[in-house]
């Protein structure tokens, strides 16, 4: 087989999550948070996992290249699949390849085949539970049709090495698999109900067969969430073909079809599609200005955005020259954790240029394939796209590269130049010092990287952890010399936690909920049963928490505060460092430390807004995860004086509170540099404040507030490392009295 388990791990790891999912039906059983961010369960759905053949899988896509007929693509043109059958009575218009070249024919929908997307949509009756035979069809998929997978994006996106996205996809989808299970018996128990109106899957063009085959579409489709892929304007050939052979696998494998609709349409249509049913929950990996124009038009999107990825260190050496060199190049600069900004101390434009003067080109994705390489610069065989940009040098022999160097920091919204590799130097001269740790520190809570990387050296981790402790980026990387940190390293199926977050302040436009992986896709589109809610309410809270009592005993409503002690038990059961394991997995075997921690310890307040009208039942779970945990010093409840029924409330506890008009708060907000600012609308549930019954999982829930993610050592076992950023304060910890 291509996938095998390692010896040791082979027996349990089959059985274990199904075994740990099995409880009560009754609201007394299983813990509700089994399946939520960092909670005990969800530990345990790591580890004994399956370990690929990377050579044979090399080789067959290769193979599959080779041999690859580009005319496929015309004669078998991209069009609309609803139930198992193809609509292609549309025009018919060319498709683009990540590059803009033509690469094949995509057949547009009718405006009635629209309509009959849409009222499949709305009759279509899904089962509850497909797994077994959803199950079935991933297996075989990745295990014979890896190749195909793999070399259909070369071709379509100009992807280097598939490979490694497989290896990973494979592993992490198990890890998911699993909390699907755990998701599915809290569902099973009456404690949740998960929302079956269709996923519209926005795919992204460089990570497809992870983020959109498996885990938008695999894990939806097996809970029996309808899965609506939409077309794209370019690269939309390499995910119509995962569909057409995921329908044909579904139809041997006895999966209703209808579980799975292909819509090659306008944007206009998809718009339509998704207003026809709007509590269907649409999700896209995306830039942040698509992923704020979706929201604008279907509020309910989990959204994945990038960010400037930032790798810092202290001089410039040979091996960081090369760290920044491939961070920035990967893929063509064509993954979501590719490098956008350095900021290395007393670095020169002489550095710059002997930086890229020898850069790496490739031809094809098959010489890559071939060579192993993953982060070349494509020549003029096949070049990517580049625009000059004024204030940049373009740098040695390939105009498709280019650097800017200076002593201050990028402006805010740097534009991340895709498939371009544009590089943005800082040269700071006091690197290390206060002052400039908290500015960089700044600049990057203001334009939330995905991925830091911290160079250090002899053994000197201080400034790394005042980057750490002062920011909230979701994958931290520190590395020391003979081993440095790069931009682009995460396995989140190994506790290397993975998300591509907005500014905090900003979250609102762009998503419903922060999305990270692992996690169990469906989650994000559930909510609690009202009636389970309301049998929490008497408690008990978890030991050393009643001092709560007085926030409780505030709330009117039984289901808030059900869902007030939920969120207590949550925290109780989920704050605190876990350790990654990286060992026996085929991976680099990093050491990793992981978890939910505070809001950036920079001085910057989380304020949550009261309006006159506003309830203490709806401020009251926005209010609960800063009162129970060490965040609770950097919040503070705004409110207008004309509420005065809160104003009494608040007095009782142990909250900072701030009496303010609606002009005095604006200016207040306008003002000062705050980490979040939660408003009305936003507070309780997040999404319909003015009807409190439906509450969201508590893992999403508490993301909306505190950063998550993790830090790791480039170095194996690197105990020193997990001693030393593990004492940090800035873990997310309860406060027990």
């Amino acid at each position: 087989p291509l996938f095998s388990l390692p010896r040791h791990a082979a027996k349990a790891a089959a059985p274990a999550a199904r075994a740990a999912a099995v409880g009560s039906n009754s609201f007394n059983g299983v813990s509700c948070r089994q399946y939520n961010f960092a909670s005990t369960e969800y530990k345990k759905a790591f580890g004994g996992l399956p370990i690929a053949d990377g050579v044979k899988l090399r080789q067959d896509t290769i193979a599959y290249l080779d041999s690859f007929d580009a005319q496929t693509w015309y004669s078998d043109p991209v069009t609309t699949v609803v139930n198992g059958s193809k609509l292609s009575g549309g025009a018919s218009e060319s498709t683009i390849d990540a590059f803009n070249y033509e690469n094949g024919t995509i057949v547009m929908a009718t405006d009635a085949e629209v309509d009959a997307i849409i009222a499949h949509m709305k009759a279509f009756k899904p089962q509850r539970d497909y797994r077994d035979a959803v199950r079935k069809v991933e297996a075989e998929l990745f295990e014979k049709f890896p190749a195909q997978l793999i070399g259909n994006q070369a071709v379509d996106f100009r992807k280097q090495d598939g490979v490694t996205e497989i290896e990973e996809s494979v592993q992490a989808n198990l890890v998911e698999r699993r909390l699907n299970d755990q998701l599915l018996a809290d569902e099973d128990a009456g404690r949740i109900k998960i929302c079956r109106a269709p996923a519209y899957v926005g795919c992204v063009s460089n990570f497809s067969n992870f983020l959109d085959l498996s885990r938008k579409t695999l894990r939806n489709i097996e809970l029996g969430v309808p899965a609506v892929v939409l077309s794209r304007s370019n690269t939309t050939q390499h995910m119509y073909r995962w569909t057409q052979m995921l329908v044909e696998l579904m139809a041997k494998h006895g999966v209703d079809p209808g579980l799975v609709t292909y819509a090659s349409c306008s944007l206009a249509n998809q718009q339509k599609i998704m207003a026809a049913c709007p509590e269907g929950a649409m999700y896209i990996t995306s830039s942040r200005q698509v992923a704020e124009d979706v929201r604008a038009f279907h509020g309910n999107v989990m959204s994945s955005t990038g960010g400037p990825n930032t790798l810092v260190a202290a001089r410039m050496t040979k091996e960081i020259s090369d760290a920044v060199q491939l961070s920035a190049m990967i893929e063509n600069s064509g993954q979501c954790t590719a490098l956008r900004h350095a900021c290395v101390g007393g670095a020169t434009e002489a550095d710059m240029k002997a930086m890229f003067e020898n850069a790496p080109t490739i031809s094809s994705p098959q010489d890559a394939l071939r060579n192993g390489a993953f982060a070349g610069v494509f020549d003029n065989t096949h070049p990517g796209p580049f625009k000059a940009v004024d204030g940049y040098t373009i740098a040695g022999e390939h105009s498709n590269i280019a650097y800017r160097i200076g002593d201050e920091l990028p402006p805010d919204g740097v534009n991340e130049m895709w498939r371009q590799t544009y590089v943005d130097m800082t040269s700071p001269k006091d690197f290390g010092s206060d002052e400039q740790v908290s500015e960089l520190a700044g600049w990057l809570v203001r334009n939330q990287p995905i991925s830091l990387a911290m160079n250090t050296v002899g053994g000197d981790f201080g400034y790394a952890r005042k980057l750490f402790e002062q920011t909230g980026q979701v994958v931290y990387t520190v590395g020391q010399e003979g081993n440095p940190a790069l931009t682009c390293q995460a396995r989140p199926q190994e506790g290397e936690i993975f998300g591509e977050f907005p500014v905090r302040r900003d979250l609102q436009k762009f998503t419903r909920y922060p999305v990270f992986v692992p996690s169990p896709t469906a989650a994000y589109n559930c909510h609690y049963d009202e009636a389970y809610l309301a049998s929490k309410e008497g408690g008990p809270v978890p030991a050393g928490m009643e001092y709560a009592a007085p926030l409780l005993n505030s709330v009117l409503s039984a289901e808030v505060r059900g869902f007030c002690v939920l969120v207590m038990e949550y925290l109780s059961d989920a704050c605190g460092v876990n350790r990654g394991d990286g060992k026996n997995t085929g991976g680099p075997d990093r050491t990793t430390i992981w978890g939910l921690q505070r809001p950036p310890m920079d001085g910057q307040d989380t304020v949550l807004r009261c309006a006159a009208d506003t309830s203490f039942d709806e401020l009251a779970p926005t209010l609960v995860p800063f009162y129970v945990t060490n965040a609770g010093s950097s919040v503070r409840v705004s409110v207008d004086p004309a509420n005065s029924a809160l104003v009494t409330a608040l007095a009782e506890l142990d909250v900072t509170v701030v009496a303010q008009s609606d002009a005095e708060f604006e200016a207040t907000a306008a003002s000062e540099s705050l980490y979040n600012v939660i408003r009305p609308e936003a507070l309780a549930d997040n999404n319909n404040t003015s009807s409190l019954e439906q509450f969201p999982m508590v893992g999403q829930f508490v993301s909306l507030y505190f950063p998550m993610g993790h830090i790791k050592s480039t170095t194996v076992d690197d105990e020193a490392f997990v001693e030393y950023f593990s004492a940090s304060e800035k873990w997310l910890k309860c406060v027990t009295k």
